[in-house]
C-alpha cells in the first residue's frame, strides 16, 4: 500500500490540511505567508476535491483554490458570502484569518487605492500609457539583453550558443519575437 495523504473535510471539499499547515511561515509583520504553490499573479494555491459528487462548472470533481480563501473557510467554517476574500494587509500570500475579510472586487480596489497601492490598473509611479505586462516580482529565465540578442540574431548563431538544431533555433527566435510583449523590440 502506497503513502496515504491526510485529507480533511472543509465545508464542501476535501483538502490536504497537513500540506496547508506545514506550508506556512509566520512573518514579523503579523502575516502568515503561504510557502507552497503560487499562481502566476502571486496568490497561494492548493488542490481540493469536491464532496458528495458536487462538480465545478467545468464538470470536474477536482480543482484549485486560493489558500487565503481556504484559511477563511477553516476559520469561519463556511463558504464566504461575498464573491471575494480580501486581504486587509494587501499581502497576496497571507493566510492569517485576522487579515482576511469578505468583500467584493470593487471594495478591494477602493481599499488598495486608499492605502496607496493601486492606481487604476497599473503600478503606482508608472505613467498612464506606459504600462507593460512584465510580471512584478517574477524572475524571468532570460535577461532583457539576451531576449534582444535572440530577437536579432541569425539561427546559426542561436543554434551554436544554445546547442540546438537550426530548426529549433528558428522556432526559439520566433518565440522571442512574438512573446515577451512587455519588452519593446530594439531593432539593431
Amino acid at each position: 500500500m502506497g503513502k496515504r495523504l491526510l485529507i480533511d473535510f472543509v465545508v464542501d471539499r476535501y483538502v490536504n490540511l497537513n500540506l496547508f499547515w506545514r506550508s506556512q511561515q509566520h512573518m514579523p509583520s503579523g502575516c502568515t505567508e503561504w510557502t507552497g504553490v503560487r499562481s502566476n499573479i502571486g496568490y497561494g494555491f492548493i488542490g481540493f476535491t469536491y464532496a458528495d459528487g458536487k462538480l465545478a462548472p467545468s464538470g470536474r470533481k477536482h480543482g484549485m483554490m486560493t489558500t487565503h480563501r481556504l484559511a477563511f473557510m477553516i476559520h469561519h467554517g463556511r463558504l464566504p458570502k461575498q464573491s471575494n476574500v480580501n486581504h486587509t494587509c494587501h499581502n497576496k500570500l497571507c493566510v492569517n484569518p485576522d487579515h482576511l475579510v469578505e468583500g467584493t472586487q470593487s471594495e478591494k480596489l477602493k481599499q488598495m487605492k486608499r492605502d496607496g497601492i493601486y492606481q487604476g490598473g497599473r503600478e503606482l509611479g508608472v505613467p498612464a500609457g506606459s504600462y507593460n505586462h512584465k510580471q512584478w516580482n517574477y524572475t524571468y529565465k532570460y535577461s532583457e539583453a539576451e531576449i534582444q540578442w535572440v530577437r536579432n540574431a541569425n539561427t546559426l548563431d542561436i543554434a551554436a550558443k544554445y546547442g540546438m538544431t537550426r530548426t529549433k533555433a528558428a522556432s526559439f527566435r520566433w518565440g522571442f519575437r512574438t512573446g515577451y510583449k512587455w519588452l519593446p523590440w530594439d531593432k539593431e
